[in-house]
């Protein structure tokens, strides 16, 4: 604690030195302590991220049959998503309208978006300019509206020691009538099909751009994180390959 009183006191004498630095408000006291703040979290954060060789013993089925783990960076984690003023999290499995869906590991299911409706295009576009006004993705806009339909499994703390463990399967165009809230599923058991919802061609009606974006979660104590969060290209794609089995 005293660290912490120590580091802050110089700062904030450092930041009230340069309050008179012109009329900008980066200059400001509150800016620069606030900035501060955010490099500390910011830096504890990623202190705690997963490191690569926690991955190297799951063994997960695709969850598109015949669909690799693409090689472009744009299609994995860690790539922009300057749209959204956001981050990709995920893989994104380019598939044709309706391939089947299947469970990469046994788990429980505690979302199931049957009843998702798509919105409006330009609700759409005006949700996007919000996020871009707040600098990131907001995560209501995130999960209840980009994602589209949407299932969420929870595969608790076995699959990856240390960490609870959830994937997300979104864009879907159906979801099995088996797959609700509380039900167990097995590995390998069918899920649903790939299609587009939540994305800007199926808010305009049409059935471009069809693709299943999965994702896998892990969370502590500390914090919440997405597979492969920060790797370099080389450490993330070997991972994600080595994780996929073809059974």
């Amino acid at each position: 604690m005293r660290r912490i009183v120590f580091f802050v006191g110089p700062l904030l004498s450092l930041c009230l030195s340069q309050s008179t630095i012109g009329e900008n408000p980066n200059n400001s006291p509150a800016y620069h302590f606030r900035s501060s703040n955010d490099l500390v979290k910011k830096a504890i954060h990623t202190s705690n991220l997963p490191t690569p060789e926690i991955f190297d013993s799951l063994r997960l089925l695709l969850p598109c049959k015949g669909v690799p783990v693409p090689t472009r960076a744009s299609r994995l984690p860690n790539a922009p998503r300057d749209y959204r003023s956001g981050v990709h999290r995920g893989i994104d499995f380019f598939a044709n309208w309706g391939t089947s869906i299947w469970v990469p590991s046994n788990g429980i299911v505690i979302r199931a978006d049957h009843h998702y409706k798509e919105i409006p295009a330009q609700f759409r576009v005006d949700l996007l300019n919000k996020s871009e006004k707040v600098g990131q993705t907001p995560s209501d806009i995130f999960h209840h509206i980009l994602l589209g339909k949407a299932i969420f499994l929870d595969h608790g703390f076995d699959l990856i020691p240390g960490y609870r463990v959830i994937t997300i399967y979104a864009h879907m165009s159906s979801i099995d009538a088996k797959i609700i809230p509380g039900a167990i599923v097995q590995r390998g058991q069918f899920l649903g099909r790939t299609g587009n919802t939540g994305t800007k061609d199926s808010t305009l009606g049409t059935r471009k751009g069809a693709h299943l974006h999965w994702e896998l979660i892990l969370q502590d104590a500390n914090d919440e994180y997405y597979m492969g969060q920060d790797f370099a290209y080389e450490d993330l794609y070997r991972i994600l390959n080595n994780a996929f089995v073809i059974e």
